[in-house]
């Protein structure tokens, strides 16, 4: 079975996973659902994605979970699914979430490339190497360690190369310089991002990561 690409999803093909993933979360809690989507042949190739879940708060968001699986084990629409029921319920920095929050959440699935391990003779180029607004990071030190941060991420808290390698390398509960240690593995990969403009919309976005918007710490607050 092949590995979907990002380039073969459109919107339609965002709409049916962000579908999915709200379906197999109320199924999860009980509830009856009326969603309906188109299927897709392309959604049965093997696939990598997360699914995040945000609760809406006035013109704001929280996150209130984030799973995904960056190994290809699965058709796409049922690793979202996976996903979806697992950041829900799963994830460890969050309780499971309760039937009267869900018509609260904000669905966002990320499409995933295959990650790749960034190879630099020096470790100091690593920052020239990687893009922000393109590239997604995994941080890998023997089993124990392990850090990943998506693409967007970046871009949201307006970090520069740098200082997401070191975000990453926290992420992976190691030291933030982490990155310059060559026993540390360093993959990237991209991703394509299929967000609900509003709880259960049916107006899905196809957003790349590099047109997420920065949102600069306000110091006078």
């Amino acid at each position: 079975m092949s590995l979907v690409t990002i380039q073969e999803l459109g919107i339609e093909e965002g709409k049916t996973l962000v579908k999915i993933a709200r379906q197999a979360i109320m199924k999860k809690l009980g509830l009856q659902s009326s969603i309906s989507y188109k299927e897709s042949e392309v959604l049965n190739k093997k696939g990598l994605a997360f699914v995040t879940l945000e609760t809406l708060l006035g013109e704001t968001t929280a996150l209130r979970g984030c799973i995904g699986y960056v190994e290809a084990v699965a058709p796409l629409k049922e690793i979202v699914k996976n996903a979806a029921i697992a950041a829900a319920f799963s994830d460890p920095r969050f309780p499971p979430l309760m039937k009267d929050e869900i018509n609260n959440i904000i669905i966002e699935v990320t499409v995933l490339t295959k990650p790749e391990e960034v190879v630099v003779d020096d470790r100091k180029e690593l920052p020239k190497v990687i893009k922000v607004g393109r590239d997604g990071l995994i941080v890998e030190k023997g089993i124990l360690y392990s850090g990943l941060l998506l693409p967007q991420v970046p871009m949201e808290y307006c970090w520069d190369e740098e200082t997401f390698l070191a975000e990453t390398c926290l992420k992976a509960g190691l030291s933030p310089d982490c990155w310059l240690d060559k026993n540390v593995r360093i993959k990237r990969f991209e991703g394509i991002i299929f967000r609900e403009k509003y709880p259960n919309s049916d107006e899905i976005l196809m957003i790349k990561p590099s047109d997420v918007k920065c949102k600069p710490f306000d110091f006078s607050e």
